[in-house]
């Protein structure tokens, strides 16, 4: 690539962002209330699984729990989130996103509580497992479901601010829960986090809604002559649910986009569960071993932000088949990784690959499928991710128990991640909506264009 051409694409991206941020300043709208909102509640409520990399050597060291046993609840966590996400979509879908939150509020609370109380090592399956699992699928679908109704627009700019959030949680409660556990005792920390996570959610519940329509607005980017949605009856609601699930389900591309999921979380839920024993197994002390996974998740701040805006005026699939790549081949350096500035330098490297694997996929969706009640269909992709986060963070450790060292682990992590550019190389362009005539089956009542005839002049009710 030449030089100018460079120089060219990169203004190009500076003035899309700049674009991009004078739309915001421009025309203020409540979805970027929901955007801080579901920013906040991202790094309150979803963080704490995210750091469990920085628990594996404490729970080793004062409770004699082995890397296996511990990390086996991070994996069924991963495991419940996945199989509860689909049913956190239709809920969603059905009841609405703010119900659902409160449903993972109230887990997140017990799973906090138990896991403090933790004095075996299945009550950490089970708190970790089952509570959290359970906040994780009521969470991740919701919110990111709820995100794309508020934005007609700037959808790509929007995603980007939440998913950004997504990794800078981690990268603060990395460094927070590894100082509370050496400094206080882990009953203080898991309490303080459960109670004052839960008081700051309930808070923030109450400013949050569905839908613009639920204030009678119209969502950011909608023409002002166009009419504020109707409530749909329920009924109305389940035909269109079902008709935009089997249409969207119906497409080779949306199973790729489950299986893509699962591989990239493979890939990466290997790294951030293992990369702090892989340090301290090289003689780098806990708390530095911690800040490794904090400079990684810190990092992928940057591409979390920049890939789904990016995607929204460039395309998706490009941008996934980059970032996937840039996940994959950085994790070769660990093969001769030993010093903590080596640890470091891969933890900046990789963090750029990490931090965009996943942030497009709501935009990737909103190219491929229109606008739609997509609940399910997106819990159905966190399914994919759920699976790939537990088959990484418990089959890692199983590799190396089995091999003796991380070679085999490293080399899943690799190859996952290179699979899933692959498969979404072999996808369609994403400049085609994939599903146009998705309403064709429905009745006229519930289609978005249907209108009540006017009643005939002089005409009264009977």
């Amino acid at each position: 690539m030449h030089f100018g051409t460079i120089i060219a694409k990169s203004l190009n991206m500076i003035n899309i962002i700049t674009t991009s941020v004078s739309s915001v300043r421009k025309n203020w709208h409540y979805a970027w209330i929901i955007i801080l909102i579901a920013a906040i509640m991202h790094m309150a409520g979803g963080s704490i699984r995210q750091a469990f990399g920085v628990l594996i050597v404490p729970m080793e060291t004062q409770f004699g729990w082995s890397p296996v046993s511990s990390t086996l609840a991070y994996a069924l966590a991963s495991v419940v989130g996945a199989l509860l996400a689909p049913i956190s979509g239709m809920a969603t879908d059905r009841f609405g996103a703010r119900k659902v939150i409160l449903v993972g509020i109230l887990f997140f609370f017990l799973g906090s509580m138990v896991t403090g109380a933790a004095s075996d090592v299945w009550h950490i399956w089970l708190s970790y497992g089952l509570g959290l699992g359970v906040a994780q699928a009521a969470f991740n679908v919701p919110i990111i479901t709820a995100a794309t109704y508020w934005f007609r627009t700037n959808l790509g700019l929007g995603i980007g601010l939440l998913q950004a959030s997504h990794g800078l949680g981690p990268a603060v409660l990395a460094i927070l829960v590894s100082f509370l556990i050496n400094s206080v005792e882990w009953r203080a920390t898991f309490w303080a986090i459960g109670v004052f996570g839960v008081i700051i959610m309930l808070i923030l519940m109450l400013f949050f809604r569905n839908r613009p329509s639920d204030m009678g607005l119209r969502a950011f980017g909608a023409p002002a002559t166009e009419a504020i949605a109707p409530d749909v009856p329920p009924t109305i609601a389940a035909l269109r649910s079902k008709a935009y699930r089997i249409a969207m389900q119906g497409t080779v591309t949306f199973w790729k986009l489950v299986a893509v999921h699962g591989l990239g979380c493979i890939g990466h839920s290997i790294i951030i569960i293992y990369v702090i024993p892989m340090a301290i197994k090289q003689g780098i002390e806990p708390l530095a071993a911690a800040g490794i996974l904090t400079t990684l998740v810190a990092v992928s701040v940057l591409t979390r932000f920049l890939t789904p805006l990016c995607a929204d005026y460039l395309g998706a699939r490009k941008m996934m088949v980059a970032m996937f790549v840039l996940q994959g081949l950085p994790v070769l350096m660990l093969f001769w990784t030993q010093e903590l500035w080596q640890f470091y330098l891969f933890a900046v490297i990789f963090g750029f690959g990490y931090g965009g694997e996943g942030s497009a996929f709501p935009i990737i969706n909103r190219q491929y499928y229109g606008r739609g009640p997509m609940g399910r269909s997106f819990g159905w992709q966190q399914f994919g991710a759920g699976s790939g986060m537990a088959i990484g963070a418990w089959g890692g450790g199983a590799l190396f128990v089995l091999a003796g060292s991380y070679t085999l682990t490293i080399l899943v992590s690799v190859g996952a991640s290179l699979l899933g550019a692959l498969i979404i190389f072999s996808m369609e362009p994403d400049n085609t909506v994939l599903i146009p005539s998705w309403e064709d089956s429905l009745p006229p009542e519930a289609r978005s264009d249907f209108q009540v005839a006017p009643s005939p002049a002089g005409a009264t009710a009977d």
